[in-house]
């Protein structure tokens, strides 16, 4: 067996990682339009339940009342948001992931599955992809270089808060 040295320390320090992860969190969103009710409404649901938009949009457009279609929905949100649809529910679903990492003991697959991943292998790969760091490395260097760093917490706290909305 090779031994490779931690992805954090390989890039070289932690503050490149926190730098990485932070920026990728708090990226301003761009109003290219007002924002439209109809995508208000997505928004909210995306909130609470972003596992449900990625069933049926037609369906969750019929829900909501919205009197349009999957794809019109899909134009009008990338639209006034700037970013797509699916694109936009994973940043979520990630967010909430590296937070619950963050703040909880839970299993990556329980985290997995509260985000809505159906497969471990599935969430590893898109939060590495996101993160650079894979959910156990995240939990892993987040606990071990951030304990007492209440500056950082709050700053990350404050990004998670802004891209809510």
């Amino acid at each position: 067996m090779i031994y490779k040295p931690p992805v954090v320390q390989s890039r070289g320090a932690v503050h490149w990682f926190l730098e990485v992860f932070l920026s990728r969190i708090t990226s301003p969103r761009i109003n290219f339009v007002s924002d439209d009710w109809r995508v208000q409404k997505l928004r909210n649901l995306i909130r609470s339940d972003p596992a449900r938009v990625q069933l049926n949009l037609n369906d969750v457009c019929k829900q909501l009342g919205l009197c349009i279609s999957g794809r019109q929905a899909r134009r009008l949100f990338k639209t006034c948001m700037g970013i797509g649809i699916k694109q936009y529910v994973k940043k979520k679903r990630l967010i909430a992931a590296a937070q619950q990492l963050r703040t909880t003991d839970a299993p990556i697959k329980a985290v997995a599955i509260d985000t809505g991943y159906r497969h471990v292998r599935n969430f590893t790969r898109c939060f590495s992809k996101e993160f650079g760091l894979s959910p156990i490395e995240f939990r892993t260097v987040w606990r071990s270089h951030m304990s007492g760093h209440d500056l950082l917490d709050d700053e990350l706290r404050k990004c998670c808060r802004d891209n809510s909305t």
